[in-house]
């Protein structure tokens, strides 16, 4: 029976670089994550040659078999399904250009605005650090990506999460934003995190949320709100 591990929990820790013993005295996850680390030199290759060479995918097993050992036929086709996604991924790009060859607009770019009777009010960006403030009553509104998440504390303390297991007037999310407007009650500093991606660690502290995602390479912004 072939261990199905890697690919399901070994590949997350592969790519957040950390140990996975488990691989160590498995040859299944072993050999997984050879054929990984070798699709990963390979991908450079991918587009090279793509609107000329209609053979590119044999030129890329040619540099991996001249590397290593060809890998077990299952194997082989996993990492041809993930060619095959780095090449549709790359049509995207070329689709996603208008005629006169620039870019489509970005997915909506993160942002924290703190409002009084729905005007911005005191928000400023100092050397790339996002600070805010404010009065109680006043609203903090942030919004970000449909696949963005967001979380709020409050002197280290979790006040909002969106999307969250349980349901909040203040977190609405649609296909292609996600807002959060919260009632700033309390004073105090608060600590908006915007995290790029899905993120499977639970909320902690905002420190050790940020270690976490440079940890693992996500994308995030930091805004810090004082509330007086």
């Amino acid at each position: 029976m072939t261990c199905e591990r890697y690919w399901r929990e070994g590949v997350v820790l592969a790519e957040r670089g950390l140990d996975d013993p488990h691989r160590e005295g498995c040859l299944d996850c072993a050999r997984a994550h050879a054929s990984r680390q070798e699709l990963l030199e390979a991908l450079p290759l991918i587009g090279a040659d793509i609107p000329e060479d209609p053979y590119w995918q044999a030129r890329v097993w040619e540099r991996i078999e001249g590397t290593a050992a060809r890998p077990p036929w299952r194997w082989r086709w996993q990492l041809a399904g993930a060619l095959a996604a780095a090449a549709a991924l790359l049509l995207w790009i070329g689709v996603g250009r208008d005629r006169s060859g620039r870019d489509q607009p970005d997915e909506v770019r993160p942002s924290v605005e703190v409002t009084e009777s729905d005007v911005p009010i005191r928000s400023t960006v100092v050397n790339g650090n996002h600070r805010h403030t404010g009065h109680v009553r006043d609203h903090l509104l942030a919004k970000a990506g449909a696949t963005s998440e967001i979380r709020i504390y409050r002197e280290n303390h979790l006040v909002l999460q969106c999307p969250s297991p349980q349901a909040s007037a203040e977190c609405v999310r649609d296909p292609h934003l996600t807002t959060v407007d919260l009632l700033l009650s309390v004073p105090g500093t608060y600590d908006v995190i915007i995290i790029g991606a899905p993120f499977t660690l639970p909320p902690n502290r905002p420190d050790e949320d940020v270690a976490a995602l440079e940890s693992a390479a996500l994308s995030y912004e930091e805004h810090i709100v004082v509330i007086r």
